[in-house]
């Protein structure tokens, strides 16, 4: 048990670190580099991955208004955990002079996600 709580804590940590920033000069419609070994690829991941779980385990365990089953918790959360990170990249295509929809952002975004909901299923089934 103490092992999935590092394994979270340090998520969490590296999530909180910067992305790295691409320091070249574009212009207003040249892409900037967006490589799958970014850090920012991790970063995405890692958001994905906890805000699933956290948000699965909120609804779960926490005794509220919204009461479901653990099935449906985990759809839930995963769609919470995958909106996130559409709207960040909407708003990141919107952002001038050089943003962009990355595609690998959202792949990485879904890769955490799927993450998170395996995690859940194998806590609400232990």
């Amino acid at each position: 048990m103490k092992k999935r709580y590092m394994i979270i804590l340090l998520l969490m940590i590296v999530s909180a670190l910067p992305a790295e920033e691409n320091l070249d000069t574009k212009t207003q419609w040249e892409k900037p580099k967006d490589t799958w070994t970014g850090f920012d690829k991790w970063q995405h991941f890692s958001f994905s991955l906890l805000m699933t779980v956290q948000s699965g385990y909120i609804l779960s365990h926490e005794q509220g208004v919204f009461q479901a089953p653990d099935r449906q918790n985990r759809m839930i959360s995963a769609g919470i955990s995958f909106s996130f990170g559409m709207l960040k990249e909407c708003l990141d295509m919107k952002r001038k002079p050089s943003g962009f929809f990355s595609w690998k952002d959202l792949v990485m975004d879904m890769g955490g996600t799927l993450a998170g909901v395996w995690i859940l299923s194998t806590i609400n089934d232990a």
